[in-house]
């Protein structure tokens, strides 16, 4: 049976393994699997986006034609399959690679609904069209995927608003205090504003 290797701050879901391990036990398995997982911010209540201010119009019907559009534009642009949609703020992006050299893409996040839900899922995509393990230590991989997604949200009129750099602070500091605690001691410069909470 193949070997399965997880990577990331934590190991892939039981169903995702559970599902990887059958597909293994016929001899179409993936060879290794790759997680990256999103912190979620604390203590950020659920708030309907404000009126207006966006270039694809106001209403709750605009706002959702143009978030669906925005996911199959990039689902078919990066080969990317939605594996879940989640409730909560957080998100997760896995590739499997198989020995015939396919790769798999997928990703969980929430479904698109305001500009802090299409950040994160953004930020999940932004792993893919980066691609894993491109930055080291990983806290700056973090970084520059969700630079990504911030260019991404820019380029779409969709805002990068306080809710939404408020998110993006505490998952960095996150990440820089997991590095640290896994002994990584030159943090990079980009990664300095990140050593304090940002409350």
């Amino acid at each position: 049976m193949p070997e399965i290797e997880s990577t990331g701050f934590s190991n892939p879901p039981a169903s995702l393994r559970a599902e990887s391990e059958r597909e293994c036990r016929t001899g179409e398995g993936p060879v290794s699997t790759e997680v990256r997982n999103f912190r979620p911010a604390l203590d950020l209540p659920a708030r309907p986006m404000p009126q207006g201010g966006m270039s694809f119009g106001g209403t709750l019907r605009n706002r959702r034609r143009f978030y669906d559009a925005m996911v199959e534009e990039l689902k078919d642009k990066y080969k990317i399959a939605i594996r879940r949609w989640r409730r909560v703020m957080s998100g997760v992006a896995y590739e499997l690679k198989y020995r015939d050299g396919r790769i798999k893409r997928l990703i969980t996040a929430p479904r698109p609904k305001s500009p802090v839900s299409a950040a994160i899922f953004l930020h999940e995509v932004g792993h893919h069209a980066i691609g894993f393990r491109r930055y080291s230590p990983r806290c700056l991989e973090e970084y520059y995927v969700w630079q990504w997604a911030f260019r991404e949200m820019t380029a779409r009129n969709i805002p990068v608003d306080p809710r939404v750099l408020r998110h993006y602070r505490r998952s960095m500091f996150h990440y820089v205090r997991m590095a640290r605690k896994r002994g990584l001691v030159e943090i990079p410069d980009e990664l300095h504003e990140f050593l304090v909470w940002p409350g």
